[in-house]
């Protein structure tokens, strides 16, 4: 009896590469969007570290750089930790340096281009393989039935758009 218990609980070959494969699929992260958000706030930052004795003089907008820069940079080093999050952080890295535009001339607009590209391909980075068919729709998501739900989904669209 206790052996057969075991063996109900043992993973199959299957189960075991589905996982593996997971673990590669989270480990995945866009290195060259990534490369590019941290080159821009490195950029951008250059700037207001240079003007660093003119930071607190009143109407300086040096700190604002600083802070746009360190922000930029942040979601860059932030991505490359928590790639899941890397759609949102390159959003808020392009907002970022655009906005950078203010505190430090966006890097000498260098910063800027290059946050904006490198946010961009953040945003358009995402998974590359997706369930086929319906079994390895329930595979995946572990529900019977998704291609129904899909096939309703449409008929209320058309029936909308009509």
């Amino acid at each position: 009896m206790r052996k057969r218990a075991v063996e109900e609980r043992s993973l199959s070959n299957s189960e075991i590469s589905l996982r593996t494969d997971r673990r590669f699929d989270e480990k995945r992260r866009p290195k060259l969007a990534l490369t590019l958000v941290c080159l821009s706030g490195l950029v951008i930052l250059w700037i207001p570290v240079n003007l660093h004795w003119m930071a607190f003089v009143p109407g300086s907008f040096a700190f604002a750089g600083m802070l746009f820069g360190t922000l930029v940079l942040s979601c860059g080093v932030i991505g490359w930790l928590m790639p899941q999050y890397v759609r949102l952080l390159g959003t808020f890295a392009m907002i970022l340096s655009i906005v950078s535009i203010i505190g430090a001339l966006g890097g000498l607009m260098i910063g800027t281009l290059l946050g904006i590209v490198g946010g961009s391909l953040c945003i358009a980075w995402g998974p590359t393989s997706r369930p086929s068919n319906e079994s390895n729709e329930k595979e995946h998501f572990g529900v019977e039935g998704v291609s129904s739900a899909k096939q309703e989904a449409a008929a209320t669209w058309q029936k909308w758009l009509k």
